[in-house]
């Protein structure tokens, strides 16, 4: 069963905007604008690269080279004038050929067949760190909805304690003119009408504040959406109460099933053990192709005078680097380690999460049975003071002190309701399932 406080609970009508903002309307909104989540998910791009790059370096490179060099190193000076077949065996001094150019271009081209695994396990590590990512643009998101929900919330409480302010404006400016109907009666005191008047004002200032805190609300709604906070906001609904019913067992389960963060750290454990691969692939050999066609000159770049080509296989095994393969080794196998406490520790904390925020729940819920019962005796309790007051039996000391304690109850309905319906939030986000269940907050 709903109980609509305004409509209700405080005897008011249509104070909700029908063509205004909903939940819905705002969340949307956020997702689309959240500069954080935004962020994010522009991070999720850069990994999709990242795994394009590391699927690239199973590809042959090609690349198109030029070089210049003129010496008068003996060796090299001779292997110039080789490349473009001028060496006179007769006529040349080996050991002082003098200084000799050499324009030399062709396309080189390479092809790894080989390195122990490392670019395979490369791949499966970026093709990880994807998922991972974007377990952290729904972790992100999830995030987001929860600022939304709680900032409009947060303007559904703003705007009804406007409501209840207004209400004792109300009920004030009626308690004076009591108070001035029964001193021209002669049963009251000119201090009484004084003490209205001061009580009224009080009541004014209060409304002023309120209203204050509602245009913060307001516009730390549009900065939880992405927006930027300025301009009008009209904004539809009303603090309903609708009947939630949970099992804490059966929430902590269904956040271990659901949790983002849950779910990155088991793919960092397996990110882990491919580090822990590609320390084992530092063991083995190494091979690959490689190949080179050119053109060389001793005149002028891409001029052929001599054309050659050449390509071969290349295979490399490292025997000894200090030991840095074995520490290697060690630190992939701890780092295991690690992210399985880390995994451990994540699991309890949202255990905790979870029971926090059921019991908060279950608070928030009892509080909106008592707030309701408070309300109720407060009006009925102001209702016989005023008539007492009218007939001159009570003072306007406990007249307006009863006023005040319906004041307080109003607002602690308000505040009941507003923490009931977070507290429906708050499980939600808890358990990881926020993003495709905050419309059920609105219904």
């Amino acid at each position: 069963m709903k109980i609509k406080l305004l409509a209700v609970a405080l005897a008011l009508v249509g104070f909700g905007n029908s063509y205004g903002l909903t939940l819905e309307d705002a969340v949307r909104t956020a997702l689309e604008k959240n500069n954080l989540l935004k962020a994010r998910k522009a991070e999720l791009q850069e990994k999709l690269y990242d795994l394009k790059s590391a699927k690239a370096r199973l590809l042959p490179s090609v690349e198109l080279f030029s070089e210049y060099n003129k010496t008068t190193d003996p060796p090299y000076a001779i292997m110039n004038r080789m490349e473009v077949k001028k060496l006179d065996m007769m006529g040349t001094d080996f050991n002082d050929p003098g200084k000799y150019q050499l324009f030399k271009t062709g396309v080189r081209t390479s092809l790894p067949i080989w390195m122990g695994g490392k670019l395979r396990i490369a791949v499966d590590l970026n093709r990880k760190e994807v998922r991972a990512t974007r377990e952290k643009v729904k972790e992100s998101e999830n995030q987001v909805i929860y600022g939304v929900v709680r900032a409009y919330y947060n303007v559904l409480t703003a705007r009804a304690f406007v409501e209840t302010a207004r209400l004792a404006v109300r009920d004030a400016e009626k308690h004076l003119k009591d108070a001035q109907t029964v001193y021209r009666a002669g049963m009251g005191l000119k201090s009484d009408v004084l003490r209205a008047k001061v009580y009224l004002e009080q009541m004014e200032e209060n409304l002023v504040k309120a209203k204050s805190n509602y245009e913060i609300a307001l516009r730390a709604l549009k900065v939880a959406m992405g927006e930027f906070p300025g301009g009008d906001l009209p904004v539809e609904g009303e603090l309903t109460y609708r009947n939630f019913d949970f099992n804490l067992e059966r929430l902590v389960k269904e956040a271990l099933e659901n949790r983002p963060e849950l779910k990155e750290l088991e793919v960092r454990l397996e990110q882990s053990r491919d580090m822990e691969k590609m320390a084992k692939a530092e063991f083995l050999p190494k091979v690959g192709a490689f190949g080179e066609i050119f053109m060389a000159d001793d005149t002028a770049p891409w001029n052929k005078e001599n054309s050659s080509w050449m390509v071969g296989i290349s295979a490399t095994l490292n025997l000894f680097n200090g030991g840095q393969k074995f520490y290697q080794l060690r630190k992939s196998r701890i780092a295991r380690l690690k992210v399985k406490e880390y995994r451990e520790q994540a699991e309890k904390g949202i255990a905790f999460e979870v029971s926090q925020a059921y019991y908060h729940f279950v608070s928030a819920k009892k509080r909106v049975e008592l707030a309701r019962a408070s309300l109720e005796a407060a009006q009925e309790s102001l209702r016989i003071v005023e008539k007492r007051y009218r007939n001159g039996v009570a003072t306007i000391t406990e007249l307006l002190d009863t006023q005040t304690a319906l004041n307080r109850a109003r607002s602690s309905f308000v505040a009941a309701l507003s923490a009931y319906r977070l507290a429906v939030a708050e499980i939600y986000y808890a358990t990881g399932t926020l993003t495709r269940r905050y419309g059920e907050l609105t219904r």
